[in-house]
């Protein structure tokens, strides 16, 4: 409006001392340096508040995957029902504290969710309800541990202890980070010298000669308020609409990953890996290079004087004489098996060139 008055002549009047309402353009840039460097400053430090919050996110949700290799690990067999409650009360503790971040707090269609996928029992939505966020981690955390320690041995608790003290660092720290707000007075001043530096430039510009004033002062106008939106958005990722992780889509494969360590079955495991163990015995992988000719292509030799260097084949040895037939084998011990592949069916025998097994028993491998 101011432009357009000026454009009009509404400012051109007689005896009217033009430097009475001129701006120095030298002001107007040393004032818009500086905010834009205190708000360049501002973003840089949002943006890194909001890498923090998102390695702690991923690193919390992997500590829970780790715990749950654990608990498969250590509780096996008669335990299983251990592996699954443990893991469980991690799992619901971490989407829980996702929920809450995001909203403020759980809703009751969130709880009948969980409820109904078994994340959460019944029984346990009264007490889980009316704990906040870091009572509620710190109890559940202690439960996973006294559960732990209840039915394994010293060395695989402390394991599993250590893997769950992650589990608590990771999330306390997500706690520490969303709720850490900027300073007050920092912000606002921020915010005066952003509206300072705008509104002595819509007044400079108002007074210009150029047709362009208007159109520039609206894009300055959009990125120094932009970035102060964008500034707020990146400190707390979880109360943004426009910023988010993609939490959705990450609480689904946490899920499915969790899942598949907890109840993936292999049939080797149950032969104690026999047939995986024989077939990779049998395919003796050739790296076709040795120790030296490695340590010459480092030192930036080419192939071709690398392969020339190669020792050459050491003559055969003079055949011995026939060695007498050597006495039966002693039988093997009780629970012990004598055979190496004959009685993996479809899985042809491994022999050498005089009939015998090529490959030492299953015992000495393992």
């Amino acid at each position: 409006m101011t432009w357009g008055a000026y454009q009009s002549g509404w400012f051109h009047v007689e005896n009217y001392v033009a430097a009475a309402i001129s701006v120095d353009w030298i002001d107007l840039k040393i004032l818009t340096v500086l905010s834009i460097f205190f708000l360049a400053f501002h973003v840089n430090q949002c943006f890194q508040q909001y890498l923090q919050i998102y390695n702690c996110l991923k690193r919390l949700l992997a500590s829970v995957h780790d715990f749950a290799g654990y608990a498969r690990l250590f509780f096996d067999g008669q335990l299983f029902a251990y592996q699954h409650l443990s893991s469980r009360w991690l799992t619901s503790c971490t989407l829980l504290a996702i929920e809450e971040l995001q909203h403020g707090k759980v809703e009751d269609e969130i709880w009948r969710k969980y409820v109904d996928q078994s994340l959460v029992r019944r029984s346990e939505v009264e007490f889980l309800r009316s704990l906040p966020l870091r009572p509620r981690l710190l109890a559940m955390s202690h439960m996973t541990a006294e559960l732990s320690k209840s039915q394994l041995k010293d060395e695989e608790f402390l394991e599993v202890l250590k893997s769950i003290l992650h589990y608590k660092e990771c999330h306390q720290e997500l706690l520490d980070l969303t709720m850490m707000k900027v300073p007050f007075q920092y912000k606002h001043l921020l915010s005066i010298t952003v509206f300072l530096n705008l509104l002595f430039l819509a007044y400079g510009m108002a007074l210009s000669e150029s047709t362009m004033a208007p159109g520039i002062f609206i894009v300055m106008d959009l990125v120094l308020l932009g970035m102060l939106d964008v500034a707020e958005q990146l400190w707390n990722p979880f109360h943004s609409k426009s910023l988010e992780f993609t939490l959705d889509q990450w609480k689904e494969d946490f899920r499915d990953g969790l899942r598949t360590i907890l109840n993936y079955q292999h049939a080797g495991a149950n032969e104690q890996w026999k047939h995986e163990l024989q077939e990779e015995y049998s395919a003796n992988p050739n790296l076709g290079a040795y120790p030296q000719h490695v340590k010459h292509l480092l030192e930036g030799k080419n192939f071709e004087e690398v392969r020339q260097e190669a020792p050459a084949a050491s003559p055969e040895p003079a055949s011995p004489e026939p060695a007498p037939p050597a006495p039966p084998a002693a039988p093997s011990a009780p629970g012990k098996s004598s055979e190496y592949v004959d009685d993996i069916p479809g899985l042809r025998p491994l022999k050498g060139g005089d009939g015998s097994p090529s490959m030492p028993p299953l015992e000495t491998l393992q």
